[in-house]
């Protein structure tokens, strides 16, 4: 770590944060707060948690950014001034972030330093994971066998919580379309998107490339910084780009709503149904070691790397719908009918 890189990262951290806050127009401080994420990124990668790093920019810096835009563009762009209330508000909420900050601040003394080794963390659990991960595994990224197998109670139920969030997004924005379910579809007028050669044909391009990626950080996440979260965003992301580029009805002819919903719940349902397949074989709900039993040519400690790559599968399946289905909502005010 260098600490000059680490001060000048953190301050700009801080004055994005303060100009988000302060600026009344609501575009720009989208992307102020898309520039914020991007800061995070990179103090992430310089404090070495390149995992954590690649999840804040796929997810904080991409996709976070557009459903804002998407969200400025279909409600207002200015603030409006309420006046000596406004004042009052910010002044409450700026005494809320200072006392809780000034707890956590107080707080710090009382952890251990950074890396220290006789950290209780440092002393119990790290030394096990970085000593047998490999061994228990046989997966080299220390981060995807701590997610996906040691915690995989965790990792099963964020995959839930992100699919019941896809699902209350639905149920707020959507909208019948009873207006016009009499009419034929042709008559529906969808939003032509951007109309220039240029960015059509780029975007059109860049999409292959992207899922193509997205399915290298998926599958080589057991090796290097990816996995099911970061690669089901960065397809979804490539859905999204179409929407963008040409209109929201090319996306709904690829990616529909049933098929949306359909893949969240298979998304869910693969990573449950590999724990339950553990149980039914006599073993620990996803505990993958059993796997070996009708994996072929798989020991225990290969069928652990194999159960980790079925539920990150999982996981990407989920995420990237449920992203695609929040832009759509989002973007087309629950109506599915244009875009941006």
């Amino acid at each position: 770590m260098i600490w000059q890189l680490d001060l000048l990262i953190l301050s700009l951290i801080v004055l994005c944060a303060l100009a988000t806050i302060s600026v009344k127009d609501l575009f720009s401080a989208a992307i102020i707060f898309g520039a914020y994420s991007f800061l995070m990124c990179l103090l992430w990668t310089e404090m070495g948690a390149v995992d954590v790093a690649f999840t804040e920019a796929s997810v904080g810096a991409g996709v976070s950014t557009v459903l804002f835009v998407a969200a400025v563009f279909r409600t207002t762009r200015k603030v409006k001034d309420r006046g000596v209330k406004r004042y009052w508000t910010k002044g409450v909420g700026l005494l809320a972030a200072t006392s809780v900050g000034g707890v956590l601040i107080a707080a710090v003394g009382d952890f251990p330093g950074f890396a220290d080794p006789l950290s209780p963390a440092s002393t119990h659990l790290s030394p096990y994971f970085i000593t047998n991960t490999l061994t228990d595994t046989a997966v080299p990224n220390i981060v995807t066998s701590v997610l996906a197998d040691y915690r995989g109670y965790d990792t099963m139920f964020e995959t839930a919580v992100i699919f019941a969030a896809g699902l209350a997004v639905i149920a707020i924005l959507r909208r019948s379309k009873t207006g016009v379910q009499h009419e034929s579809r042709e008559k529906v007028i969808l939003s032509e998107g951007y109309e220039d050669t240029i960015i059509r044909l780029v975007a059109r391009k860049m999409v292959p490339f992207m899922q193509l990626f997205a399915l290298y950080v998926l599958a080589h996440g057991h090796h290097s910084p990816g996995g099911g979260f970061q690669g089901g965003v960065i397809l979804g992301a490539s859905f999204i780009l179409i929407a963008i580029s040409y209109d929201m009805k090319m996306l709904l002819g690829r990616m529909s709503e049933k098929w949306n919903v359909l893949l969240g719940n298979i998304g869910v349902l693969v990573y449950a149904g590999i724990g339950f397949v553990c149980l039914l074989l006599g073993a620990n709900f996803l505990d993958y070691s059993i796997l070996h039993r009708i994996l072929p040519a798989t020991d225990e400690i290969m069928a652990r790397s194999h159960g980790m790559l079925g539920i990150e599968t999982g996981v990407a399946i989920a995420v990237s719908a449920i992203v695609v289905s929040l832009y759509v909502n989002i973007a087309s005010q629950g109506k599915h009918d244009k875009g941006l």
